[in-house]
């Protein structure tokens, strides 16, 4: 008769090593995620500065941060954020809850918007996502975008006119768009999006995109 504690032992031991191979595979599978998109962000970033410096938050996330930021930039980060792909129970459980690779800038402005309003693609993974230091909005209401998406609209009263046409201008350029966030503190201007079909678009249309809201925003 087998032994029951050693036929635990050897379950223990075959799980700890699939674990571990999933966790391997998995973080190889990030690393080149991230690097093909780092290639891809190549014709793109020096719209946000000359120079980048690269660090590694775990490893689901690539923190590049723009040094020498170009106006209307004060500063500058962009952030490859990508499934937890290492762990298996979380990476179920995320990608259940919408979570993908997406592309996150937190952009500090020259001059800092005058107004505060939010556009959110309600079924985003960072939909949810609010910040400690935002008080009530005004106006809140739900738009329909050109995409035929909902899209929540939250502000205090400005004239959304050029964030509507941003919205419009992130969706066709990325993978859709997810976030605009505008604030009086920083980060002033806050973009969210689905990276698009990498081997078929440019990284300078996208980025394109938020340098002429930063410029519309700087200017109001």
């Amino acid at each position: 008769m087998a032994d029951p504690s050693a036929l635990l032992q050897g379950v223990g031991v075959v799980l700890v090593a699939l674990v571990l191979l999933w966790f391997a595979f998995g973080t190889q599978r990030n690393l080149r995620r991230a690097d093909k998109i780092m290639k891809w962000l190549q014709s793109g970033l020096p719209l946000l500065g000359p120079k980048t410096t690269l660090r590694w938050l775990g490893s689901s996330v690539a923190e590049l941060k723009i040094v020498g930021p170009r106006p209307p930039y004060r500063s500058a980060l962009a952030m490859i954020v990508l499934e937890p792909r290492d762990v298996n129970a979380l990476w179920a459980l995320s990608r259940g809850r919408g979570r993908r690779d997406f592309l996150l800038l937190r952009l500090d402005l020259v001059r800092a918007p005058r107004f505060r309003a939010d556009l959110v693609d309600p079924r985003a993974w960072t939909a949810r996502n609010k910040r400690i230091d935002d008080a009530p909005f005004a106006h809140e209401e739900a738009w329909t975008a050109p995409s035929g998406r909902s899209v929540d609209v939250r502000s205090d009263g400005a004239d959304l006119a050029a964030l509507r046409a941003a919205w419009d201008r992130l969706d066709r350029a990325s993978g859709g768009a997810w976030r605009i966030s505008v604030r009086q503190l920083v980060p002033h201007l806050e973009v969210h999006c689905l990276f698009p079909r990498l081997e078929t678009t440019d990284s300078q249309a996208l980025l394109g995109v938020v340098r002429d809201l930063a410029q519309a925003i700087a200017e109001r």
